[in-house]
Order: structure tokens, then C-alpha cells, then sequence
């Protein structure tokens, strides 16, 4: 372990997993409350076009992917607030828009040098101390705004109506969430990749809800859990020498059926 953290790309990694799992503890929480788990995987897969149109106008795809996402975001929940349309209406609509835009765009981009499939399915060794320091100001950013928020968000997820008639900021709240929502799945691609990252969107409340219905250790027990697939998939795909993001999240479904084995061989409720 101590030799691994003397290579710097691999010290970056780790780092950036411990940060992720934070985030992703707290943010899945909000996320699989409000019935938004579908979200995270149709924002991860409209960063494929964002990768892309990167490539075409020959930018950090990192840049084109987070811009293309947020407006990704804001535009589903637009969609769903004032077209009337579900949730999963609006994310079918722009997870496939985006993933043929994706498509096209390499297809007419023949020649590229861009490592694609790292983005696709994560890999550590492009991970770099800006990506850290990226994951840094996300992490800065998005607990104090939960900590601030944190009543009012949990008012709104349970009855919005009564929570916007009683003065709390719903459109504002939710479209922030949505934000931060494109924003840790855009940093987190370089380690998870596209096709995985939304699983960890969805398993660390899963994960604390199978425990308590308490929100706090709900968040406790998401953090704890997300930190330890994080850095264990992370040390197992290295000593392994497989894929990252694949070894995370198999390694926290393998995790999350086995803690659903244990309650339900035990009575646990």
C-alpha cells in the first residue's frame, strides 16, 4: 500500500476516490429519495456527447462534457416542470439524443488520439493532480450547501407542494441539486467511467437504507460505504490489473446483496 502511494498517479487516484465517495454518500442520498436514481445514468450517458463535441472543436473534453451535462441536468428538470412530461420521459429523450450526437460526432472525427475508452470505463492512470484539485472545490461546494440546505431539500422531497407554499426555493433547490448532480458524475468519469458511474448514484443510500430510515446514518452509512468500494475496488482493480470503475462498482453490488442476504437471513428491519 505505502509503495503504491509513492506513484503519483496512483496517490491522485486514491485521493480522488476518498473524495468521491463523500460525495457521492451524501449526493445519492437526495438522489434515490426523490426518486431520481434513473437521472444519474442519463446524465452520465449525455456526457458522451459532451466527450465528443470536445473532441470535434479540439478542447479538454473534461470542460465540454461538464458544460454539456449542466445544461443537460437543468434542461430535464425543465422539461418535467413546465412540458409536464415525466422524469424518465425527458431523460430517454436526451440520453439518446446525446448518445447519437456522441456517435456522430466520432464517427465524422475519424482520426483522434483521445483515450475515449477511458471515459467510456474509467481509468486511473489518467487521472491527474487538476482532476483532484477539480473534486476538491466540488466537495468545498456541495457540503456546505447541503449542510445550509438540508431541511429545506428534505421538506421538498417529501411534499414540494406544501414545502413551496411554505417559502422554500423549490425550483432553485432542485435545479442547484441537479447542477451538482452533472457535476460529481462529470469528475468522477476519469475513475468510474461513463457506462458505470451511475451506479454509484444509486447504491450508497440503497446501501443505508437497507439499515435505518434515519436520515443521518443513512448519509453516515452511504459515505462509510461508498468510501470503501471506492478505495478497496480501486486497490483490488490495480492488484488485479482490471478495469477501475468495472472492479468499483462490482465490488459494491457484491457488497449491497450480501448486506440484503444478511437482513433478510436475520429478520433486520
Amino acid at each position: 500500500m505505502i509503495d503504491l502511494l509513492s506513484l503519483q498517479f496512483f496517490r491522485n487516484a486514491f485521493i480522488m476516490s476518498l473524495l468521491l465517495g463523500i460525495l457521492y454518500g451524501v449526493l445519492s442520498f437526495f438522489i434515490v429519495l426523490r426518486k431520481m436514481s434513473f437521472l444519474g445514468a442519463g446524465i452520465a450517458h449525455t456526457a458522451f456527447g459532451g466527450v465528443a463535441l470536445g473532441i470535434l472543436i479540439g478542447i479538454n473534453p473534461f470542460y465540454s462534457s461538464l458544460v454539456f451535462c449542466i445544461v443537460a441536468a437543468i434542461l430535464m428538470g425543465k422539461l418535467v416542470r413546465y412540458g409536464h412530461i415525466s422524469y424518465d420521459t425527458s431523460i430517454g429523450i436526451l440520453f439518446a439524443s446525446s448518445m447519437a450526437l456522441g456517435a456522430l460526432i466520432i464517427a465524422l472525427k475519424k482520426a483522434y488520439t483521445f483515450d475515449l475508452s477511458g471515459y467510456l470505463f474509467g481509468n486511473i492512470l489518467g487521472v491527474t493532480s487538476f482532476d483532484t484539485m477539480v473534486v476538491i472545490i466540488a466537495l468545498s461546494l456541495f457540503i456546505p450547501f447541503i449542510l445550509l440546505f438540508f431541511q429545506r431539500i428534505v421538506f421538498l422531497t417529501f411534499d414540494e407542494e406544501v414545502a413551496e407554499v411554505s417559502g422554500v426555493k423549490v425550483q432553485l433547490l432542485d435545479t442547484l441539486l441537479l447542477v451538482f448532480l452533472a457535476g460529481i458524475i462529470v469528475i468522477s468519469i476519469k475513475i468510474v467511467g461513463i457506462v458505470l458511474v451511475s451506479a454509484l448514484v444509486v447504491l450508497p443510500a440503497s446501501f443505508g437504507l437497507l439499515f435505518t430510515k434515519d436520515f443521518r446514518i443513512v448519509i453516515a452509512f452511504g459515505i462509510l460505504y461508498a468510501v470503501i468500494i471506492m478505495e478497496g475496488g480501486l486497490l483490488l482493480s490495480y492488484s488485479l490489473g482490471t478495469p477501475a470503475g468495472a472492479t468499483i462498482v462490482l465490488a459494491g453490488t457484491i457488497i449491497y446483496f450480501i448486506a440484503l442476504a444478511v437482513k433478510h437471513i436475520t429478520g433486520v428491519t
